[in-house]
């Protein structure tokens, strides 16, 4: 499972590194977020630089970003399978991990174009497919509290954090000497390996048509797409197959604190033909209850 996913992660540009299992204890120190306990320090250590064993992949993955940014090398994505050790309750706990970074941009600059950064989309579409191909198929998504992150996302399963992701704050990648944005992952490898069923399941390709329904939604800033989706798939579990944002826009004339989210819905019946009344009833109950839930106006 460990060579299927690097072979997915070679396969999107991710280069594997191998990091240094000891660091320095100023890392934890200054972003206790990362610490999953107290160090685990060295008696006979070399350097001061060298002192504990790591409690996060975070700084070792930074320093080999540094490295290469260096040397003029800017765009990057790299991975990491490594594990972390700490201190807790005062026994000795280590646990795997999977971390991926990435930074500068999107795609090498070429004649069809290029140049555009890296976001928090292509690392979380990333984390999805790993996800995904783990089997890891029901999680809740919601933004993470984490202090070393400007902002991301946690992964749960049963309510337990799996994976959390998102953009490192300036002052934790400027400790590793980094300057440029870096998104960052990181996976409990151990969990998801427990997660993991060899059991494969076939279905029939449903032989009866989706259908696609648009609406423009102008919503309060404060509201995120999460909630938008989680009413649809409360409202309406049989039908709807997947809803995805596919415009955002701000403006003068929708207010201040005012946003539109362009959504569409994929409706589908396995085991008839949907009618337009059926189609209009379920867009109409969707319509009503953003309306009242959300306090959304319609946008025609």
């Amino acid at each position: 499972l460990q060579a299927k996913t690097t072979n997915l992660l070679a396969a999107k540009g991710f280069h594997e590194t191998m990091t240094n299992s000891l660091t320095r204890p100023a890392y934890a120190r200054q972003f206790p977020s990362v610490a999953g306990g107290e160090d685990v320090e060295i008696l006979n250590y070399l350097s001061e630089d060298l002192m504990v064993m790591r409690q996060t992949l975070i700084f070792s993955g930074l320093e080999v970003l540094a490295y290469n940014i260096n040397r003029r090398q800017k765009d990057l994505k790299t991975f990491e399978f490594g594990k972390v050790y700490f201190r807790k309750d005062g026994k000795y706990v280590e646990k795997k991990r999977l971390a991926l970074f990435m930074t500068g941009s999107r795609h090498t600059e070429s004649w069809l174009g290029g140049g555009q950064p890296v976001a928090f989309h292509d690392l979380a579409a990333v984390v999805q497919q790993i996800m995904h191909r783990m089997q890891v198929k029901a999680y809740d998504g919601t933004e993470t509290d984490l202090a070393h992150f400007a902002y991301g996302l946690s992964y749960r399963v049963n309510k337990r954090e799996v994976a959390v992701l998102g953009l490192l704050k300036p002052a934790v990648t400027k400790a590793a000497e980094v300057k440029t944005p870096v998104f960052y992952a990181d996976l409990d490898w151990e969990y998801l390996l427990k997660q993991y069923s060899p059991k494969v399941v076939f279905a029939e390709i449903p032989r009866f048509p989706e259908v696609r329904r648009d609406l423009s939604l102008v919503i309060d800033k404060s509201l995120t797409f999460r909630e938008i989706k989680a009413l649809a798939e409360r409202a309406e579990r049989k039908l709807l197959k997947a809803v995805n944002v596919f415009d955002v826009y701000e403006g003068e004339n929708l207010g201040a604190d005012k946003k539109s989210y362009s959504v569409s819905f994929t409706l589908q019946d396995e085991t008839q033909t949907l009618t337009d009344a059926v189609i209009d009833k379920t867009m109409q109950r969707l319509i009503q209850l953003y309306e009242k839930e959300l306090g959304a106006v319609i946008r025609k």
